[in-house]
């Protein structure tokens, strides 16, 4: 009965530390704009509104990736789209207007690190507000458009992560 109950306690503080160190990471804050679509946890709506969870850090991988997350977010996404198997069809409002570089930056980084923590490889390195500038400066097309024709490239690339 002691082991029960030592595990049952080890289980209780590991969900309190993971539930506080979300509290406490920067992009929590920002993330509450999200939360409506994506949920908390970053599941999504199946058929409404696609996950986030056990995506974002194989997206946020490659430069191409990046890229295109922050110009989802900052300029929105529209027309169909596919994540594992279930297919979408709608618009994600622009969110740059509300986000300066550092939130957005952090929005990702909570993204990749609280919703997608088990994925996350040794090497990433996180988003920084600097990052964030100059991408958004060197897209010439930012769109909700736009942001869908970068999404091309990359499921052709990585199909399990669209």
């Amino acid at each position: 009965m002691t082991t029960r109950f030592s595990i049952a306690i080890a289980a209780i503080l590991l969900c309190a530390s993971v539930a506080q160190a979300e509290k406490q990471h920067a992009g929590s804050k920002p993330f509450q704009r999200c939360v409506a679509c994506h949920l908390t946890d970053g599941q999504g709506i199946p058929g409404a509104f696609p996950p986030l969870k056990n995506r974002m850090a194989g997206i946020a991988a490659t430069d191409l990736g990046r890229n295109y997350l922050v110009e989802v977010i900052d300029a929105g996404l529209m027309g169909p789209i596919n994540v594992g198997g279930t297919p979408y069809m709608g618009v994600m409002p622009a969110q740059g207007a509300g986000l300066d570089d550092q939130s957005l930056s952090d929005v990702l980084n909570y993204s990749v690190l609280v919703l997608d923590a088990k994925h996350v490889a040794k090497d990433w390195k996180p988003y920084t507000a600097e990052e964030v500038a100059a991408i958004k400066a060197k897209s010439t097309k930012s769109s909700a458009a736009h942001s869908a024709s970068l999404r091309l490239p990359l499921a052709a690339t990585y199909p399990e992560l669209f």
